[in-house]
């Protein structure tokens, strides 16, 4: 039961008529001058090499005109020549990097442009750059014969299609492990790489030839403009570096694609009277906006709620022994749970899909273009100079503070009323449960807002950040187990028609809800201190400012 934190969990997005493999690569790069010998294949010991094979090699790469996908970290390519000729997709993954592969043709299948339709958005994908490469390969196998480690001498020819591209050679050396399961592997291919540095190899500066055909990528989006731009600019970021790995379902994927999204309603919500003034005269409007974010962030919890559930309880279920939960019980668990994942699955790969979804990105890319548009502080930098700077940059500190003192404001509230809740009723767990997931929710948006301050000028702001962090941290774990609870008892539903034992259930059951009774016992304690934290960086505000003003006066009565 569960899946490994990054592996593929569906392809509900390819089409299953087509021949399409996917391979994780894990490999090391390096570069190399154009008069250094190839390592001896004893340097490889204890792997023995194959004869040597060569190979010309040429593809072109593909890509938006604003090279998104090479932002983002995807390649795709058309290969000609060697014995992978077809089109290659390559995202990046935790494990490595997930390569797709399929059959030469002559357009992009549109299999791969579903798989980075979020980064694409309806977009044409045209080539960008041409690389040739003269491939010189050895095959490095294990003491059993099994090929470990493919070590390959590139010499590369490239031509850069984008505005003020050019041509460049260079050589470089590729180690790339053949099956990353192997046992041993990883170690194999460190000594390959060690093997290659002796040689007078050195670690590649380029993560991959494109990017090297390529160079330096502009900025669409320059940091500083606007604080409010830059924490929509880092979100929408993140939304779009999880995007594939989302829609493969990788637990790692959705997750952060979630985080992103929730980041982006957070900063929205708590910006809204600056953005709103910023996005006056279009067409976007950040209730419906708000909504949209809201909608898909169900879509993606739904799913990421199972996964969690799903190896929790496998977690939790090996802690007893097979006579307290049985192999029936954990097989129930088992099945129901990873079925209930591929639905959920199939819900997010569907929701990714469609036009709504890319309607919500064209939004989000218009309001990242005129976050910061109003005259503003950077404005007034750029016509005064030093003086201009250190006022913009109190005005971006000061946009930012506001934005803490609203969310610790809604924190308060929410704190105050759960708090006099708890000592005023007589409350069930499960209602106690609810009024502290609304504290929790609070505080993660609280932590956001004070995760955007930098440290320095005087401002306390760590202590704050931590307690957020661990406050939204033990309430997570409570709303874990009320999911993992409220699994327990449907899946033990199920069990009980099917005339199974529901014995192991009930234990299950029960030591969840102990734990999340434990858990919550530590809740008042940990949300004094937020507040505590909170009124700390507010003493520092008052302490910096007065700091400035004193040195204000010493400034203009040294002018006199």
């Amino acid at each position: 039961m569960g899946v490994a934190p990054d592996a593929p969990f569906t392809r509900a997005w390819y089409n299953q008529s087509m021949t399409i493999s996917e391979t994780v690569e894990v490999e090391s790069k390096f570069e190399v001058g154009p008069d250094i010998p190839v390592p001896s294949p004893g340097a490889f010991a204890p792997l023995t090499a194959d004869e040597p094979a060569v190979h010309d090699l040429s593809a072109t790469y593909y890509d938006t005109d604003d090279l998104s996908l090479t932002r983002h970290k995807v390649t795709l390519r058309r290969r000609t020549g060697g014995d992978d000729a077809g089109w290659h997709l390559k995202l990046p993954s935790e494990a490595g990097r997930v390569e797709l592969q399929a059959p030469l043709g002559d357009e992009v299948p549109p299999d791969f442009v579903a798989a980075v339709a979020g980064l694409v958005r309806r977009r044409p994908l045209a080539p960008v750059a041409r690389v040739d490469n003269e491939r010189h390969v050895l095959t490095l196998r294990d003491s059993d014969g099994r090929a470990v480690v493919e070590f390959c001498d590139d010499h590369v020819t490239t031509e850069s299609f984008v505005p003020g591209g050019s041509a460049a050679r260079w050589r470089e050396w590729e180690a790339e492990l053949v099956d990353p399961s192997l046992d041993g592997a990883v170690g194999h291919l460190a000594a390959v790489a060690s093997a290659c540095t002796d040689a007078g190899a050195t670690a590649s500066s380029s993560s991959s030839k494109l990017a090297r055909a390529i160079g330096a990528l502009p900025d669409p989006f320059p940091r500083g403009a606007s604080p409010v731009r830059d924490a929509l600019v880092e979100d929408l970021h993140q939304l779009l570096d999880h995007d594939p790995a989302a829609r493969r379902v990788t637990m790692v994927g959705v997750h952060q694609m979630r985080v992103a999204v929730r980041g982006l309603r957070s900063t929205i919500s708590s910006y809204a009277a600056e953005l709103q003034t910023e996005t006056a005269d279009t067409d976007i409007d950040l209730a419906v906006l708000l909504e949209e974010l809201k909608v898909l962030a169900a879509v993606l919890g739904k799913v990421r709620d199972i996964q969690v559930v799903d190896v929790r309880l496998e977690n939790l279920a090996a802690e007893f022994p097979e006579d307290i939960v049985s192999p029936e019980t954990r097989l129930r668990l088992r099945t129901e749970l990873d079925a209930e994942e591929r639905r959920a699955g199939h819900r997010v790969t569907a929701a990714l899909g469609t036009d709504r979804y890319l309607d919500l990105l064209d939004t989000l890319h218009r309001l990242v273009e005129v976050a910061g548009s109003a005259p503003s502080a950077a404005t007034t930098a750029g016509e005064h100079g030093r003086a201009g700077g250190r006022k913009a940059r109190r005005e971006s500190e000061d946009v930012m503070l506001r934005g803490v003192d609203r969310q610790f404001a809604k924190f308060t509230k929410a704190r105050t009323r759960t708090e006099r809740d708890l000592e005023a009723l007589e409350l069930t767990l499960s209602q106690r449960e609810a009024l502290t997931h609304v504290v929790r929710k609070r505080a993660k948006a609280l932590r956001r807002n004070v995760s955007s301050l930098q440290e320095g000028g005087g401002l306390t702001v760590a202590p704050l950040r931590t307690a957020c962090q661990r406050l939204h941290t033990v309430l997570g774990e409570v709303q874990d187990s009320v999911t993992a609870r409220m699994w327990i008892r449907r899946i033990a539903r199920r069990a009980e028609s099917a005339g199974e034992s529901t014995f192991g259930f009930g234990v299950l059951f029960e030591h969840e809800r102990g734990f999340s009774e434990r858990t919550l016992a530590g809740f008042e304690n940990d949300a004094a201190t937020v507040t505590a934290a909170y009124l700390e960086l507010s003493e520092s505000r008052r302490a910096a400012r007065r700091r400035k003003k004193t040195t204000r006066k010493k400034g203009s009565t040294g002018t006199r």
